[in-house]
């Protein structure tokens, strides 16, 4: 995958005060062992206002897209709490969710880089219709605590054209939990681990927990997104199913 040299990501970014939560974001080290008050329908605090979910970047596209937007609702995107798809995360081998729309395009790949090196590199068959596709990280390219990774994601229109790529790029990074935290975790429901790990602005966890519980409780996938501006995509299918291979 051809990508732009000026795609650059800060190392760091410093504590921000959310409403009503303090988060450390992006940091190494363990999480604090104070939470804000559980909320009683399940929130993300997403920091800023989303808005409109972030548009697709072409990688040096000439002419017509192989995406089709329907009518309000977003171009490729990642399921996360901001635009600027930066994450924390304290689990080796965390899940990743996009919303990919209509496309003529039956391939995507993704891409999970540390540093200048791709620790995990995979492409995979789309599911032929819009909805929400979920990637795992395998455990042979597991997440190192206190370490940030890049990451992509791309619609591959046309294998002999590169140029005609559609790709969403981002940052996740692994921290670790106090023991305390740990345990309390172990001894909640899943629904309850979930608003746990929405407090510490855990997100590959928090949304993970809550689509196992999709059936169950739709409400609370519905309100997840919601709280992180994606409503409009909250009724999508959501296709377990397209779990990457490994390149040889």
């Amino acid at each position: 995958m051809n990508l732009p040299k000026y795609f650059q990501y800060p190392g760091k970014v410093v504590s921000v005060i959310l409403p009503g939560l303090l988060v450390t974001s992006l940091l190494p080290g363990q999480l604090l062992a104070q939470s804000a008050p559980m909320k009683i329908s399940l929130e993300f605090p997403s920091g800023d206002p989303r808005g409109t979910p972030a548009s697709t970047l072409g990688g040096g596209r000439r002419g017509v897209s192989c995406l089709t937007i329907d009518k309000g609702k977003p171009s490729l995107t990642a399921l996360m709490p901001k635009r600027d798809n930066k994450s924390l995360t304290a689990t080796k081998t965390p899940e990743f969710y996009f919303y990919v729309p209509k496309t003529t395009a039956s391939t995507a790949e993704f891409i999970l880089r540390e540093g200048e090196e791709d620790i995990y590199d995979t492409t995979f068959k789309l599911p032929g219709k819009s909805g929400i596709v979920k990637l795992q990280i395998p455990p042979t390219s597991a997440l190192k605590t206190g370490s940030t990774y890049k990451w992509y994601l791309t619609i591959i229109c046309n294998p002999d054209d590169r140029s005609a790529d559609e790709y969403i790029h981002g940052v996740i990074e692994r921290t670790a939990i106090t023991p305390s935290l740990s345990k309390a975790l172990q001894q909640a429901t899943p629904l309850k681990q979930a608003k746990i790990y929405a407090q510490y602005a855990l997100w590959p966890e928090t949304i993970t927990k809550i689509a196992q519980l999709r059936t169950e409780k739709p409400n609370e996938w519905k309100e997840l997104l919601k709280s992180v501006g994606l409503e409009v995509i909250a009724s999508e299918e959501l296709f377990d199913c397209c779990q990457p291979d490994p390149k040889p």
